[in-house]
């Protein structure tokens, strides 16, 4: 009896590339050292925040991809509203 065994290409790694857009938003200060800190805890660390907005470097296989799961771990902080998004 033999084990089937998928060829080594057929498991495709996706390649990422680094996105840079900022995310406007709305509600609390960001500057704020508890913002700051709620935000990196959210996932933002590859990020750099400024008083309404969050300037974004993220890594991931498209820029929509990118955009959303930023997009995502900002709304997890409370008093904080995405209002748009700006690719640079």
């Amino acid at each position: 009896m033999s084990t089937a065994r998928a060829p080594e290409h057929a498991v495709a790694e996706r390649a990422t590339s680094v996105h840079h857009f900022e995310i406007e938003t709305e509600g609390a200060d960001l500057s704020d050292w508890e913002m700051i800190d709620a935000l990196y805890e959210a996932g933002c660390s590859d990020a750099t925040i400024r008083h309404r907005s969050v300037e974004f470097d993220r890594e991931a296989p498209t820029l929509a991809e990118a955009i959303e799961s930023a997009v995502n771990d900002i709304e997890t902080v409370t008093g904080v509203t995405v209002k748009g998004v700006r690719h640079l």
